[in-house]
């Protein structure tokens, strides 16, 4: 049996037109990365902001798309996000410093949205003030020598407040362009006469 658009129904017609929009999804979601990695590098590192901290547009990025696409996704998106950072000059740390970090709470904040998918202002907040932390302390545990807890601690109250300034920002631009989509209910049209009762 057709519909009224001659597609046949159960076929799987439209499979073809949503592998292509999972390809220009990712294709899209890969431009972002990298541009927000210039950003980072080239303006916002420079911007010589009071309490000596600045917003960290990579981070707020993995977080806000794992919120958007679950734990796998921001676990993926981490750790390629992380390695980049890793790699970027000036890179002045261990080497899987960031990807470790970043691949983490990718992870961690897509399951934290599975599991209570109404909070989502409260699991960016904690992963806002975590991630310093988490890595200052991974840096420790791999022998950096420039892991140092008291600048990180005069510095942790700006870092946080410039994240949480931008968090808003990056969460409406990485909805937009990672695929994010209102569940929406079905509601069949036509498909089944509604009949009155006179």
């Amino acid at each position: 049996m057709t519909s009224g658009t001659g597609v046949r129904a159960g076929t799987g017609r439209t499979e073809p037109a949503e592998g292509l929009e999972a390809v220009l999804r990712g294709i899209t979601a890969v431009l972002l990365a990298g541009l927000i990695m210039i950003v980072q590098v080239t303006i916002v590192n420079r911007l010589p902001l009071p309490g000596g901290g600045a917003p960290d547009l990579v981070l707020l990025g993995v977080v806000m798309f794992a919120l958007a696409r679950g734990p796998v996704a921001g676990a993926a998106t981490g750790f390629a996000a992380g390695l980049a950072t890793d790699l970027l000059p000036p890179s002045a740390h261990v080497m899987g410093q960031y990807a470790l970090v970043f691949c983490l709470l990718g992870y961690t904040v897509g399951r934290a949205a599975e599991r209570a998918p109404g909070a989502p202002a409260v699991t960016v907040i904690v992963a806002v003030m975590l991630a310093p932390l988490l890595t200052a302390g991974v840096g420790g545990l791999l022998g950096d020598p420039r892991a140092d807890w008291r600048s990180l601690l005069a510095l942790w109250p700006s870092l946080v407040m410039y994240n949480l300034a931008m968090a808003a920002l990056v969460f409406w631009v990485v909805s937009r362009f990672s695929g994010r989509r209102r569940r929406r209910e079905a509601v069949p049209t036509g498909a089944y006469p509604v009949r009155r009762h006179v």
